[in-house]
């Protein structure tokens, strides 16, 4: 199958960069959304970068499985299989939930068959999402762990943690989500890390750790000092100093 050559990590990183000064006032109170977003494009970024970095050798086995499984559980869903566009949800949810379940496990197997790889650790977070959306959670926890340890200290890395931090989250552990974010803040080559630490700042506020949560912030403050904060993060920590 022929691919067509992607912008880099480095360009899509570009793009969001000269993108931000327009949204700048908007991001503030959108920070979380925010997060989501460019964490997709990162994933984009990283396969695109992946794929130059291999450029020489069009036989990759773990860049040219990825593309396939990835191209084929688009076509099953129903969608483009040569774009990176949203798939549509079928209308028929009993062939929705085969197509995630099947894909999840090929996903998953791909990411074991090419364990410390790009491609597997991608692989890793396509079979995470799948299992989240078909509510088998601590699999999906398991999948985004395993994809954190092969990415290493990536965007892709980055992306993972912020994935576990919303599981953890939604399951009501504020603390390790609040961990999950920190980490996603220590990685150089995500470009939202202020934000990871406003929301690291946030989960340590509902998770009872009032010192842990001004730690974080006042981190975002020193390293970050031109960063907008999302109002509501800004206005917690306000009470939260004003408390001590």
């Amino acid at each position: 199958m022929a691919k067509k050559a992607p912008n880099t990590a480095a360009d899509a990183l570009a793009e969001i960069e000269a993108t931000g000064d327009r949204v700048a006032d908007w991001a503030a109170s959108n920070a979380a959304l925010i997060l989501g977003v460019i964490a997709g494009l990162l994933v984009l970024a990283a396969a695109g970068g992946f794929y130059i970095q291999h450029a020489s050798d069009s036989r990759d086995a773990a860049a040219d499985a990825l593309a396939i499984a990835t191209s084929q559980y688009r076509q099953a869903m129903g969608a483009d299989p040569t774009t990176g566009g949203p798939v549509v949800e079928p209308a028929n949810a009993e062939l929705a939930e085969r197509t995630r379940t099947e894909y999840a496990e090929r996903f998953a197997s791909l990411g074991q068959a090419h364990a410390g790889t790009a491609a597997g650790a991608l692989a890793w977070l396509e079979a995470g999402r799948l299992q989240a959306e078909l509510g088998r959670l601590e699999e999906a926890a398991a999948s985004f762990i395993s994809a954190r340890g092969a990415a290493g200290e990536s965007a892709v890395g980055a992306l993972a943690s912020l994935r576990i931090a919303a599981l953890a989250e939604n399951r009501g552990d504020d603390q390790a989500a609040a961990e999950a974010f920190e980490r996603a803040a220590t990685v150089e080559a995500y470009p939202l890390r202020a934000a990871a630490l406003g929301e690291a700042a946030r989960c340590w506020v509902a998770a009872a750790q009032p010192e842990r949560a001004l730690a974080a912030y006042q981190r975002l403050e020193a390293e970050y000092p031109d960063e907008l904060v999302a109002p509501h993060i800004a206005s917690l920590i306000g009470e939260l100093r004003l408390s001590q």
